[in-house]
Protein backbone atom coordinates (compact mmCIF):
# COMPACT_ATOMS: atom_id res chain seq x y z
CA UNK A 1 0.00 0.00 0.00
CA UNK A 2 2.92 2.30 0.18
CA UNK A 3 5.31 1.91 -2.12
CA UNK A 4 3.90 4.55 -4.63
CA UNK A 5 6.30 7.13 -4.65
CA UNK A 6 6.31 7.34 -0.81
CA UNK A 7 9.81 8.02 1.42
CA UNK A 8 8.63 6.82 4.89
CA UNK A 9 12.14 6.74 6.01
CA UNK A 10 12.49 10.59 5.97
CA UNK A 11 9.51 10.90 8.26
CA UNK A 12 9.94 13.55 11.15
CA UNK A 13 9.37 12.27 14.64
CA UNK A 14 5.34 11.56 15.64
CA UNK A 15 5.29 14.77 17.86
CA UNK A 16 5.62 17.25 15.10
CA UNK A 17 2.48 16.43 13.78
CA UNK A 18 0.33 15.51 16.58
CA UNK A 19 0.84 19.13 18.31
CA UNK A 20 -0.64 20.34 15.59
CA UNK A 21 -3.76 17.61 15.48
CA UNK A 22 -4.19 17.66 19.62
CA UNK A 23 -4.70 21.09 19.36
CA UNK A 24 -8.06 20.77 16.31
CA UNK A 25 -10.10 19.72 19.30
CA UNK A 26 -9.65 22.54 21.48
CA UNK A 27 -10.56 25.02 18.77
CA UNK A 28 -13.76 22.84 17.86
CA UNK A 29 -14.78 23.55 21.67
CA UNK A 30 -13.43 27.04 21.58
CA UNK A 31 -15.85 27.48 17.91
CA UNK A 32 -19.25 25.53 19.14
CA UNK A 33 -18.71 28.20 22.70
CA UNK A 34 -18.48 31.46 20.06
CA UNK A 35 -21.75 29.87 18.48
CA UNK A 36 -23.53 29.66 21.56
CA UNK A 37 -22.41 33.02 22.76
CA UNK A 38 -23.16 34.72 19.31
CA UNK A 39 -26.47 36.50 18.29
CA UNK A 40 -28.19 33.26 16.40
CA UNK A 41 -29.44 35.97 14.17
CA UNK A 42 -26.63 37.54 12.61
CA UNK A 43 -24.77 34.11 12.24
CA UNK A 44 -25.16 33.68 8.29
CA UNK A 45 -24.52 37.60 7.94
CA UNK A 46 -20.99 37.47 7.17
CA UNK A 47 -19.46 40.75 7.85
CA UNK A 48 -20.58 40.16 11.25
CA UNK A 49 -17.69 40.37 13.48
CA UNK A 50 -18.78 37.51 15.99
CA UNK A 51 -19.42 35.68 12.75
CA UNK A 52 -15.77 36.36 11.21
CA UNK A 53 -14.19 35.62 14.54
CA UNK A 54 -15.73 32.08 14.37
CA UNK A 55 -14.77 31.62 10.63
CA UNK A 56 -11.36 31.93 11.60
CA UNK A 57 -11.93 29.86 14.56
CA UNK A 58 -13.06 27.07 12.33
CA UNK A 59 -10.73 27.64 9.06
CA UNK A 60 -7.78 28.24 10.87
CA UNK A 61 -7.63 26.38 14.43
CA UNK A 62 -8.85 23.44 12.79
CA UNK A 63 -8.68 23.50 9.24
CA UNK A 64 -5.32 25.40 9.18
CA UNK A 65 -3.65 23.63 12.20
CA UNK A 66 -4.75 19.73 10.18
CA UNK A 67 -3.38 21.22 7.29
CA UNK A 68 -0.23 22.46 8.35
CA UNK A 69 0.54 19.21 11.00
CA UNK A 70 -0.01 17.40 7.36
CA UNK A 71 2.74 19.35 5.29
CA UNK A 72 5.30 18.26 7.82
CA UNK A 73 4.31 14.60 7.08
CA UNK A 74 3.46 14.77 3.61
CA UNK A 75 6.40 16.44 2.16
CA UNK A 76 9.11 14.37 3.65
CA UNK A 77 6.70 11.23 2.88
CA UNK A 78 4.97 12.11 -0.68
CA UNK A 79 7.69 14.44 -2.29
CA UNK A 80 10.83 13.11 -0.75
CA UNK A 81 11.42 16.83 0.20
CA UNK A 82 13.27 16.59 3.89
CA UNK A 83 12.56 19.01 6.53
CA UNK A 84 15.44 19.68 8.83
CA UNK A 85 14.87 20.75 12.51
CA UNK A 86 11.37 19.99 12.08
CA UNK A 87 10.59 19.70 15.50
CA UNK A 88 12.29 23.03 16.55
CA UNK A 89 9.62 24.47 13.59
CA UNK A 90 6.87 22.72 13.71
CA UNK A 91 7.11 24.15 18.02
CA UNK A 92 7.43 27.70 17.38
CA UNK A 93 5.00 27.75 14.26
CA UNK A 94 2.44 26.03 16.80
CA UNK A 95 2.48 28.61 18.81
CA UNK A 96 2.77 31.57 16.95
CA UNK A 97 0.01 30.20 15.16
CA UNK A 98 -2.11 29.50 17.95
CA UNK A 99 -1.49 32.92 19.83
CA UNK A 100 -2.32 34.87 16.75
CA UNK A 101 -5.48 32.97 16.37
CA UNK A 102 -6.86 33.72 19.58
CA UNK A 103 -5.74 37.01 19.65
CA UNK A 104 -7.36 37.57 16.37
CA UNK A 105 -10.65 35.41 17.08
CA UNK A 106 -11.11 37.64 20.23
CA UNK A 107 -10.29 41.31 18.10
CA UNK A 108 -13.22 40.26 15.94
CA UNK A 109 -15.24 38.90 18.51
CA UNK A 110 -15.48 41.08 21.65
CA UNK A 111 -14.49 44.46 19.53
CA UNK A 112 -11.16 44.66 20.83
CA UNK A 113 -9.39 45.77 17.24
CA UNK A 114 -6.30 46.68 19.15
CA UNK A 115 -5.15 43.13 19.21
CA UNK A 116 -5.13 43.00 15.39
CA UNK A 117 -1.80 44.03 16.33
CA UNK A 118 -0.15 41.19 17.77
CA UNK A 119 -2.58 39.13 16.22
CA UNK A 120 -1.34 40.20 12.57
CA UNK A 121 2.67 39.63 13.58
CA UNK A 122 2.20 36.24 15.18
CA UNK A 123 0.01 34.95 12.20
CA UNK A 124 2.31 36.45 9.57
CA UNK A 125 5.47 35.13 11.31
CA UNK A 126 4.35 31.71 11.22
CA UNK A 127 2.16 31.08 8.22
CA UNK A 128 4.81 33.45 6.13
CA UNK A 129 7.30 30.61 7.46
CA UNK A 130 5.35 28.04 6.68
CA UNK A 131 4.83 29.27 2.75
CA UNK A 132 8.89 29.94 2.81
CA UNK A 133 9.91 26.65 4.23
CA UNK A 134 7.32 24.88 2.50
CA UNK A 135 7.70 26.26 -1.07
CA UNK A 136 11.51 26.43 -0.97
CA UNK A 137 11.41 22.01 -0.18
CA UNK A 138 8.62 21.70 -2.85
CA UNK A 139 10.34 23.49 -5.86
CA UNK A 140 13.38 21.55 -5.01
CA UNK A 141 11.42 18.42 -5.71
CA UNK A 142 12.84 16.63 -9.47
CA UNK A 143 10.13 14.36 -9.70
CA UNK A 144 7.31 16.60 -9.31
CA UNK A 145 3.76 14.75 -9.32
CA UNK A 146 0.46 15.80 -9.58
CA UNK A 147 0.28 16.12 -5.59
CA UNK A 148 3.49 18.03 -5.90
CA UNK A 149 2.37 20.27 -8.06
CA UNK A 150 -1.20 20.76 -6.19
CA UNK A 151 0.69 21.27 -3.41
CA UNK A 152 2.92 23.96 -4.62
CA UNK A 153 -0.31 25.91 -6.28
CA UNK A 154 -2.28 25.36 -2.71
CA UNK A 155 0.77 27.02 -0.55
CA UNK A 156 1.10 29.84 -3.25
CA UNK A 157 -2.94 30.99 -2.49
CA UNK A 158 -2.07 30.67 0.65
CA UNK A 159 0.47 32.89 0.56
CA UNK A 160 -1.60 34.98 -2.09
CA UNK A 161 -4.34 35.02 0.71
CA UNK A 162 -2.18 36.14 3.33
CA UNK A 163 -1.47 39.13 1.19
CA UNK A 164 -4.89 40.15 1.46
CA UNK A 165 -5.59 39.08 5.09
CA UNK A 166 -2.80 41.74 6.23
CA UNK A 167 -4.34 44.49 3.81
CA UNK A 168 -7.99 43.76 5.82
CA UNK A 169 -5.84 44.13 8.86
CA UNK A 170 -4.75 47.56 7.80
CA UNK A 171 -8.30 48.94 7.29
CA UNK A 172 -9.37 47.25 10.90
CA UNK A 173 -6.20 49.06 12.32
CA UNK A 174 -7.99 52.71 10.53
CA UNK A 175 -5.66 52.64 7.65
CA UNK A 176 -6.42 53.49 4.28
CA UNK A 177 -5.33 50.96 1.54
CA UNK A 178 -7.32 52.56 -0.76
CA UNK A 179 -9.66 49.38 -1.61
CA UNK A 180 -12.81 48.37 -1.22
CA UNK A 181 -12.97 46.06 1.30
CA UNK A 182 -15.90 44.33 0.11
CA UNK A 183 -13.24 43.27 -2.66
CA UNK A 184 -10.41 42.44 -0.13
CA UNK A 185 -12.72 40.42 1.59
CA UNK A 186 -14.29 38.17 -1.19
CA UNK A 187 -10.20 38.04 -2.99
CA UNK A 188 -9.09 37.08 0.30
CA UNK A 189 -12.02 34.09 0.97
CA UNK A 190 -11.19 32.87 -2.54
CA UNK A 191 -7.69 31.91 -2.35
CA UNK A 192 -8.01 30.63 1.01
CA UNK A 193 -11.01 28.37 0.57
CA UNK A 194 -10.77 27.41 -2.89
CA UNK A 195 -6.99 27.91 -2.97
CA UNK A 196 -5.53 26.81 -0.19
CA UNK A 197 -7.80 24.64 1.41
CA UNK A 198 -9.56 23.38 -1.69
CA UNK A 199 -6.28 22.68 -3.57
CA UNK A 200 -4.52 20.72 -0.69
CA UNK A 201 -7.39 18.75 -0.02
CA UNK A 202 -7.47 17.55 -4.09
CA UNK A 203 -3.54 17.22 -3.93
CA UNK A 204 -4.19 15.04 -1.01
CA UNK A 205 -6.78 12.69 -2.59
CA UNK A 206 -4.95 12.30 -5.38
CA UNK A 207 -2.35 10.40 -3.53
CA UNK A 208 -4.30 8.84 -0.58
CA UNK A 209 -8.06 7.86 -1.74
CA UNK A 210 -6.08 5.41 -4.09
CA UNK A 211 -3.56 4.62 -1.82
CA UNK A 212 -5.58 3.98 1.47
CA UNK A 213 -8.65 2.62 -0.32
CA UNK A 214 -7.29 0.57 -3.63
CA UNK A 215 -9.29 2.45 -5.86
CA UNK A 216 -8.10 3.04 -9.63
CA UNK A 217 -6.14 5.93 -9.85
CA UNK A 218 -7.77 9.05 -10.91
CA UNK A 219 -7.78 10.41 -14.40
CA UNK A 220 -4.43 11.50 -15.27
CA UNK A 221 -6.14 14.85 -17.59
CA UNK A 222 -8.19 15.65 -13.92
CA UNK A 223 -5.03 15.84 -11.95
CA UNK A 224 -2.75 17.23 -14.49
CA UNK A 225 -5.07 20.20 -15.24
CA UNK A 226 -7.41 21.31 -12.50
CA UNK A 227 -4.68 22.17 -10.11
CA UNK A 228 -3.06 24.41 -12.27
CA UNK A 229 -6.76 25.84 -14.19
CA UNK A 230 -8.16 26.30 -10.40
CA UNK A 231 -5.33 28.63 -9.86
CA UNK A 232 -5.22 30.28 -13.17
CA UNK A 233 -9.25 30.93 -12.41
CA UNK A 234 -7.94 32.50 -9.20
CA UNK A 235 -5.81 35.31 -10.34
CA UNK A 236 -8.64 35.81 -13.63
CA UNK A 237 -11.15 36.36 -10.48
CA UNK A 238 -9.00 38.91 -9.02
CA UNK A 239 -8.68 40.76 -11.52
CA UNK A 240 -12.18 41.02 -12.84
CA UNK A 241 -12.73 41.50 -8.91
CA UNK A 242 -11.17 45.07 -9.22
CA UNK A 243 -11.58 45.49 -13.44
CA UNK A 244 -14.39 43.88 -15.14
CA UNK A 245 -16.71 41.74 -12.78
CA UNK A 246 -18.13 39.66 -15.48
CA UNK A 247 -14.85 37.87 -15.42
CA UNK A 248 -15.26 37.24 -11.82
CA UNK A 249 -18.66 35.83 -12.18
CA UNK A 250 -17.65 33.50 -15.16
CA UNK A 251 -15.14 32.54 -12.83
CA UNK A 252 -17.37 31.87 -9.94
CA UNK A 253 -19.33 29.45 -12.44
CA UNK A 254 -16.17 27.66 -13.62
CA UNK A 255 -14.85 26.93 -9.54
CA UNK A 256 -18.30 25.32 -9.30
CA UNK A 257 -17.66 23.39 -12.54
CA UNK A 258 -14.27 22.06 -11.31
CA UNK A 259 -14.84 21.08 -7.78
CA UNK A 260 -18.37 19.42 -9.01
CA UNK A 261 -16.15 17.06 -11.34
CA UNK A 262 -13.85 16.57 -8.49
CA UNK A 263 -16.50 15.28 -6.34
CA UNK A 264 -17.82 13.16 -8.71
CA UNK A 265 -14.65 11.07 -9.91
CA UNK A 266 -13.76 10.71 -6.16
CA UNK A 267 -17.19 9.83 -5.09
CA UNK A 268 -16.92 7.20 -8.58
CA UNK A 269 -13.27 6.25 -7.12
CA UNK A 270 -15.26 5.18 -3.95
CA UNK A 271 -17.69 2.92 -5.24
CA UNK A 272 -14.66 1.41 -7.52
CA UNK A 273 -12.36 0.51 -4.14
CA UNK A 274 -11.14 -3.22 -4.02
CA UNK A 275 -12.21 -3.20 -0.35
CA UNK A 276 -15.83 -3.92 0.16
CA UNK A 277 -16.02 -3.01 3.80
CA UNK A 278 -16.87 0.61 4.07
CA UNK A 279 -15.67 1.89 7.44
CA UNK A 280 -16.08 5.30 9.35
CA UNK A 281 -13.63 6.99 6.99
CA UNK A 282 -14.78 5.95 4.32
CA UNK A 283 -18.74 7.00 5.30
CA UNK A 284 -16.71 10.37 5.82
CA UNK A 285 -14.93 10.70 2.67
CA UNK A 286 -18.59 9.89 1.03
CA UNK A 287 -19.96 12.80 3.32
CA UNK A 288 -17.20 15.22 2.10
CA UNK A 289 -17.78 14.65 -1.20
CA UNK A 290 -21.32 15.06 -1.80
CA UNK A 291 -21.01 18.21 0.13
CA UNK A 292 -18.78 19.55 -2.11
CA UNK A 293 -20.73 18.80 -5.13
CA UNK A 294 -24.10 20.59 -2.97
CA UNK A 295 -21.85 23.31 -2.02
CA UNK A 296 -20.36 23.92 -5.81
CA UNK A 297 -24.10 23.65 -7.31
CA UNK A 298 -25.62 25.90 -4.44
CA UNK A 299 -22.62 28.12 -5.39
CA UNK A 300 -23.62 28.48 -8.85
CA UNK A 301 -27.17 28.74 -8.16
CA UNK A 302 -26.03 31.74 -5.99
CA UNK A 303 -24.22 33.25 -8.34
CA UNK A 304 -26.63 33.18 -10.90
CA UNK A 305 -29.45 34.23 -9.15
CA UNK A 306 -27.72 37.11 -6.70
CA UNK A 307 -28.47 35.50 -3.60
CA UNK A 308 -27.39 35.71 -0.43
CA UNK A 309 -29.03 33.06 0.95
CA UNK A 310 -28.00 30.32 -1.87
CA UNK A 311 -24.20 31.94 -1.35
CA UNK A 312 -24.57 31.38 2.53
CA UNK A 313 -25.89 27.51 2.03
CA UNK A 314 -23.21 27.35 0.02
CA UNK A 315 -20.44 28.49 2.56
CA UNK A 316 -21.50 25.91 4.95
CA UNK A 317 -21.89 23.35 2.86
CA UNK A 318 -18.32 24.07 1.50
CA UNK A 319 -17.24 24.29 5.61
CA UNK A 320 -19.06 20.94 6.24
CA UNK A 321 -17.18 19.43 3.34
CA UNK A 322 -13.52 20.74 5.18
CA UNK A 323 -14.38 19.45 8.49
CA UNK A 324 -15.58 15.70 7.07
CA UNK A 325 -12.04 15.78 4.92
CA UNK A 326 -10.03 16.63 8.04
CA UNK A 327 -11.88 13.75 10.29
CA UNK A 328 -11.77 11.18 7.72
CA UNK A 329 -7.61 11.59 7.13
CA UNK A 330 -7.33 11.68 10.80
CA UNK A 331 -8.61 8.83 11.35
CA UNK A 332 -6.39 7.09 8.22
CA UNK A 333 -3.00 8.92 9.59
CA UNK A 334 -3.03 9.32 13.22
CA UNK A 335 -3.31 5.27 13.76
CA UNK A 336 -0.81 4.88 10.99
CA UNK A 337 1.65 7.14 12.70
CA UNK A 338 1.39 5.74 15.86
CA UNK A 339 2.12 2.28 14.38
CA UNK A 340 4.51 2.96 12.24
CA UNK A 341 6.71 5.11 14.77
CA UNK A 342 6.24 2.29 17.12
CA UNK A 343 7.08 -0.63 14.79
CA UNK A 344 10.22 1.63 13.62
CA UNK A 345 11.41 1.49 17.49
CA UNK A 346 10.82 -2.26 17.16
CA UNK A 347 7.78 -2.51 19.51
CA UNK A 348 7.17 -6.30 19.73
CA UNK A 349 3.68 -5.20 21.16
CA UNK A 350 2.68 -2.70 18.63
CA UNK A 351 -0.99 -2.65 17.91
CA UNK A 352 -2.84 -3.17 14.97
CA UNK A 353 -3.55 0.02 13.31
CA UNK A 354 -7.12 -1.06 13.39
CA UNK A 355 -7.03 -1.31 17.20
CA UNK A 356 -5.85 2.45 17.50
CA UNK A 357 -8.63 4.10 17.48
CA UNK A 358 -11.22 1.61 17.90
CA UNK A 359 -14.02 1.61 14.57
CA UNK A 360 -16.71 1.72 17.23
CA UNK A 361 -15.65 5.36 18.71
CA UNK A 362 -14.90 6.28 14.85
CA UNK A 363 -18.69 4.99 14.28
CA UNK A 364 -19.91 7.37 16.99
CA UNK A 365 -17.99 9.99 15.79
CA UNK A 366 -19.72 9.74 12.37
CA UNK A 367 -23.21 9.81 14.13
CA UNK A 368 -22.51 13.16 15.55
CA UNK A 369 -20.78 14.54 12.31
CA UNK A 370 -23.96 13.89 10.67
CA UNK A 371 -26.52 15.49 13.70
CA UNK A 372 -24.67 18.56 13.01
CA UNK A 373 -25.88 18.40 9.13
CA UNK A 374 -29.31 17.72 9.93
CA UNK A 375 -28.89 20.63 12.44
CA UNK A 376 -27.72 22.86 9.33
CA UNK A 377 -30.97 21.19 7.42
CA UNK A 378 -32.95 22.64 10.78
CA UNK A 379 -31.42 26.55 9.99
CA UNK A 380 -34.04 26.48 7.04
CA UNK A 381 -36.58 26.58 9.95
CA UNK A 382 -34.99 28.43 13.01
CA UNK A 383 -31.96 30.10 13.51
CA UNK A 384 -32.14 29.09 16.94
CA UNK A 385 -30.88 25.80 15.17
CA UNK A 386 -27.29 27.24 16.13
CA UNK A 387 -27.74 26.26 19.76
CA UNK A 388 -28.13 22.59 18.24
CA UNK A 389 -25.27 22.81 16.19
CA UNK A 390 -22.99 23.94 18.58
CA UNK A 391 -23.61 21.41 21.48
CA UNK A 392 -23.22 18.68 18.82
CA UNK A 393 -20.03 20.23 17.33
CA UNK A 394 -18.59 20.63 20.91
CA UNK A 395 -19.84 16.57 21.16
CA UNK A 396 -17.73 15.77 18.54
CA UNK A 397 -14.67 17.96 18.67
CA UNK A 398 -14.64 16.33 22.71
CA UNK A 399 -14.71 12.89 21.34
CA UNK A 400 -12.43 13.13 18.23
CA UNK A 401 -10.19 14.72 21.18
CA UNK A 402 -10.47 11.51 22.82
CA UNK A 403 -9.90 9.46 20.31
CA UNK A 404 -6.28 11.06 18.92
CA UNK A 405 -5.04 11.42 22.55
CA UNK A 406 -5.79 8.09 23.28
CA UNK A 407 -3.81 7.10 20.04
CA UNK A 408 -0.86 9.22 20.99
CA UNK A 409 -1.44 7.45 24.92
CA UNK A 410 -1.11 4.09 23.14
CA UNK A 411 2.29 5.54 21.46
CA UNK A 412 3.17 6.52 24.57
CA UNK A 413 3.06 3.72 26.59
CA UNK A 414 4.82 1.58 24.36
CA UNK A 415 7.58 3.31 22.87
CA UNK A 416 10.30 2.32 25.31
CA UNK A 417 9.64 -0.74 25.16
CA UNK A 418 11.30 -1.14 21.58
CA UNK A 419 13.99 -3.32 20.94
CA UNK A 420 15.95 -0.55 18.48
Amino acid sequence: MFDRGLSLDQAPPIDVIMRFYLTIPFFGILAAAAILGADAKTLLQWESPQTVAIVHLLLMGIAGMAMIGALFQMLPVLAGATIKASRYHARWIHILFVSGILLLSAAFYFDLYSLMHPATLFLTGSLGFVIFLMLTKLMNVENKTSSVKGMIFSITSLGVGLVFALLLALVFMNMDVGLDLNLLRSVHLHFMLLGWIGLLVMAVAFQVIEMFYVTPPYPKTLTDIFPLAIFALLLVYTFGSFFIPALSFVSDLLFALFFLVFAIVTLRRLMQRKRPVADATVWLWRTAMASLAASAIFGAAGAIAQSQQILSASALLFGYFVLSVIFAMSYKIVPFLVWFHLNAKGVLECPMMGDIIPAKRAIWHLWLHWAMLAGGVLLLFSPYSWKFIAFTFAAESLLYGINIFRAMQIYQSLKEKGIL
